[in-house]
């Protein structure tokens, strides 16, 4: 069983397939049960693995990996250095949360916090698409999504 520091520190890591991985995906020749089987294809090299904890107990998840890992399936992805990625993304981010708090009311708030964790452009893009489908429904927001989103793009690319 996992000490409980370990499962704390699993869910800022991301994990990736490796060649085996991928092989196992296509043709099934491990034996992985069920819940093995979701996590290896569910693992994209992009999102932490806490993300996962939604689908099932953070022990159970810890478990899994560390299974997967020792079987050589998956192993912690190395991401590209970004410089400066908090501070580049900080202004878009603030621009995004102004807009939701003013034109979304109370249901912002998940989308506030989806927003502020977001650590990378690749995370902030999948927020960016929540904002965008939030405030196309809402009825005060409607009305200056698209120009907002025009200025969100702007902001990005000239961050880039």
């Amino acid at each position: 069983m996992l000490a409980e520091s370990s499962i704390n520190t699993f869910t800022d890591v991301v994990f990736a397939k490796t060649e085996q991985g991928r092989t196992e995906v296509a043709r099934r020749s491990a034996g992985l049960g069920a819940r093995q089987r979701s996590v290896l294809i569910m693992l994209d090299g992009h999102k932490p693995a806490g993300e996962l904890t939604a689908l099932m107990p953070a022990p159970q998840l810890a478990r899994i990996l560390e299974e997967l890992e020792a079987l050589g399936l998956i192993a912690p992805a190395t991401a590209p250095e970004v410089p400066n990625d908090a501070a580049r993304l900080a202004p878009v981010k603030a621009m995004l949360i102004r807009s939701a708090e003013t034109y979304l009311g109370l249901i912002a708030a998940d989308l506030v916090r989806q927003i502020d964790a977001a650590r990378d452009e690749h995370g902030l893009q999948r927020a960016i698409g929540r904002w965008h489908m939030a405030m196309q429904e809402s009825k005060y927001g409607r009305e200056v999504v698209e120009a907002q989103l025009t200025q969100v793009k702007a902001a990005l690319q000239a961050r880039a």
